[in-house]
């Protein structure tokens, strides 16, 4: 399978951070000017009549939070049944928009004269409105431990490698300002590993098409009988294929941890098109009565009280016990002692 990588990677941006953003987890504000945005425009259309419904992703994110979007992912098109007509020549993935009761598929189309951006240069992602279905699609979580291990013993290369820093995964966009710079999409915990295992992915990538191009004298490839070549050639594609699985697991990290716990596929069939219950609402938290407190006026005089029959003790001691005091003087010390305590303790 050939993969378009630019687009998968506006793609995972897209369907994570979008996720936060329609589980009020993050703002727009703090994440729209991703650096991966940057040379593209992405256009949201109704397949059937053409319709122009949104012109940036911002606007369409904010019309699915007001019809009460619950989350996005990223799907294989393969794997939720969708036709791919001619329109549809880039569907690789469907980006799917979860709601209570159902779910829509939207895939990225190949531009038309009539659909073009006036003035864009650069890339456009037609997404297009193909399908909406009742129920829920499922979402499962991954094991990313699990899975760097499938990656390692298939690649036959440390996952993750030591080389990879313990940082969040961005992409060097073109033409993108230092302060846009933001990782590729959102993982805390225990699925940060993701970062590191595509980190290590990209690493890989990039040796590869080193040692692939025809330039390059030096490389091992360019050595090989042709039987080498060939296994060569599909290791690349292997590595391809775990990287454009990686990016749909991880653009599915905060919707999957949410809402499904079902057990992970590496590889493996379509999951059935089954409905997610409903979680119960969680109890009212009980809490124990808070005691009414006095007004100010009455603390404040019930103090006073307290201050002056504290004196008038201290006073009946100090007098009981002068004798004894004129003859050990350091009593005195004994006896005052708790009053400065006290009176330190109220500062």
């Amino acid at each position: 399978m050939s993969y378009d990588f630019e687009l998968i990677q506006r793609q995972v941006a897209l369907v994570s951070y979008g996720s936060r953003f329609l589980r009020k987890k993050l703002a727009l504000e703090d994440w729209y000017r991703h650096g991966i945005f940057f040379g593209a425009r992405l256009q949201f259309r109704d397949r059937a009549g053409n319709a122009l419904l949104a012109d940036d992703f911002t606007r369409w994110l904010d019309v699915l939070a007001q019809a009460g979007a619950t989350g996005l992912s990223l799907h294989p098109v393969e794997l939720v049944g969708i036709e791919v007509p001619q329109t549809l020549a880039r569907c690789t993935q469907v980006v799917a928009v979860h709601y209570p009761d159902r779910y829509q598929l939207w895939a990225v189309g190949t531009e038309r004269g009539a659909w073009e951006a006036g003035g864009c240069a650069g890339n456009v992602d037609c997404y297009l409105f193909v399908a909406e279905r009742p129920g829920g699609l499922d979402v499962p979580n991954t094991d990313w431990k699990k899975l760097a291990k499938a990656i390692a013993a298939d690649l036959d290369t440390p996952v993750p490698s030591d080389g990879v820093p313990a940082a969040p995964f961005c992409v060097e966009a073109r033409e993108s300002a230092p302060w846009s710079k933001m990782p590729l999409f959102v993982a805390t915990g225990a699925d940060s590993l993701a970062h590191r295992v595509l980190a290590t992915l990209d690493r890989r990538q990039g040796q590869f098409a080193n040692d692939m191009n025809p330039k390059n004298d030096n490389s091992h490839f360019q050595h090989l009988a042709e039987t080498g070549a060939a296994a060569m050639q599909h290791w690349g594609e292997r590595l391809d294929s775990w990287i454009g699985e990686v990016l749909l697991r991880a653009a599915n990290i905060d919707h999957g941890s949410v809402e499904s716990h079902k057990e992970e596929r590496l590889h493996g069939a379509p999951t059935p098109l089954d409905q997610v219950p409903a979680a119960a609402p969680p109890a009212p938290l009980s809490l124990p009565p808070v005691a009414e407190m006095p007004p100010p006026a009455e603390r404040k005089r019930t103090r006073h009280i307290g201050l002056a029959i504290a004196i008038a003790i201290l006073s009946v001691l100090v007098i009981a016990f002068a004798h004894i005091i004129a003859r050990f003087p350091w009593l005195a010390v004994v006896l005052v002692l708790p009053w400065v305590l006290y009176m330190q303790q109220r500062k």
